[in-house]
C-alpha cells in the first residue's frame, strides 16, 4: 500500500485526490493512509464493510468529485506520467468513457519475460484502440459515465466487477480504450494461486459474460487454457518466487443475482457532448 500512494503521490499535480477504501482490512493499511495524510492532506481513508471488491469499488467511486476517476489496486504501482496521461487522453478523445493501459508484474520470477511479452505485443497495437473489457487494476472513468452505470453494475460478488462494469457500459453504448502511455506494474503474487482455487477465478470470468447473455463456446475453451497454463507453470512459481499467494479479488459462489433487465443504449454523441461541458 505505502508504494503504491507513494508512486501516486509523485504525480499529484495531476491528481485532485487519493481515496484510500478500507474493506475491513486487517493490516497496517490505516496506519499508512494516516502517515501520508499528515504530509499530503489530499489523501483520505473511507471505510467499507461490506465485504467485496465490487462495494469498496462503489463506495471509492460514489466518494470522489472529480470529473475523471481512476481505480488501481492497493498492489498497483503506476508508471511515470500515468495521470498525465489520463487526463491528456480524456481531453483529446471526448469519445470514449473510460480508458486503461498495459500491465506489468513486479514481485514475480516472469516479471522480465511476461514484460517483454507485454512490450512485444503492445508495440504491434495502434497506441489508442478501442476494448470491450477492462481490468480494475489500471482504469479510469468519466464520472459522467459511471453515473450513468451505477444503477445497472450488478453487486454479485462471484462476479468480476471490473469485467461487469466494462460490460454495462458497453450496453449503455460507452467505448472502452486502451493506451500505450498508461502503464501500471502489479505484484504476481496471484499467480501463486494453488490451482483448484484458480480455477474458481477464472469460472468467475466466465459468469460474469455470461451475466451479459455474452459467453461462447470460445470464450469457454480459452478460459480453459489459461487453468491448464497454470497449473503447468504453478510448481515452478512456486519454489522460484519469494512472496505469499494473493487473496483471490471474487468468491466462489453468490446466491444474490442483481438483474440488469432492459437496458436503453445511450447515444455516444451525446454522452460526448455532456463531458466537454465538464
Amino acid at each position: 500500500m505505502g508504494q503504491c500512494l507513494d508512486a501516486l503521490l509523485a504525480q499529484r499535480e495531476y491528481i485532485h485526490e487519493i481515496i484510500v477504501v478500507d474493506n475491513n482490512s486487517t493490516d497496517d493499511t490505516a496506519a499508512i493512509v494516516a502517515d501520508r495524510r499528515r504530509r499530503f492532506p489530499m489523501v483520505a481513508l473511507v471505510s467499507e464493510s461490506e465485504r467485496g471488491v465490487v462495494h469498496a469499488r462503489n463506495t471509492g467511486f460514489d466518494h470522489a468529485d472529480g470529473s475523471i476517476i481512476g481505480r488501481i489496486d492497493a498492489d498497483t504501482h503506476v508508471g511515470p506520467g500515468w495521470a498525465e496521461a489520463v487526463l491528456d487522453f480524456f481531453d483529446r478523445r471526448l469519445d470514449y468513457a473510460a480508458v486503461t493501459g498495459p500491465i506489468h508484474l513486479y514481485d514475480s520470477p516472469w516479471a522480465a519475460p511476461y514484460r517483454a511479452f507485454v512490450n512485444y505485443t503492445t508495440r504491434r497495437k495502434p497506441d489508442e484502440l478501442w476494448v470491450s473489457a477492462a481490468s480494475g487494476n489500471n482504469f479510469a472513468i468519466r464520472r459522467s459515465a459511471w453515473q450513468a452505470a451505477r444503477d445497472r453494475v450488478s453487486l454479485r460478488t462471484d462476479l468480476h466487477e471490473d469485467i461487469d462494469l466494462s460490460l454495462c457500459l458497453h450496453r449503455i453504448g460507452l467505448r472502452i480504450a486502451q493506451i500505450k502511455s498508461m502503464c501500471v506494474e502489479v505484484s504476481g503474487r496471484r499467480l501463486l494461486t494453488p490451482p483448484l482455487e484458480y480455477r474458481h477465478y477464472v469460472s468467475s470470468s466466465y459468469r460474469t459474460w455470461d451475466h451479459h447473455n455474452l459467453a461462447s463456446r470460445a470464450l469457454g475453451r480459452m478460459l480453459v487454457l489459461d487453468m491448464i497454463l497454470h497449473t503447468l507453470h504453478w510448481p515452478l512459481t512456486r519454489i522460484l518466487s519469494t512472496c505469499d499467494s494473493r487473496i483471490l479479488p471474487v468468491s466462489h459462489s453468490d446466491s444474490s443475482v442483481t438483474s440488469d433487465g432492459k437496458l436503453s443504449r445511450t447515444d455516444t454523441r451525446e454522452f460526448a457532448s455532456a463531458a466537454s461541458d465538464k
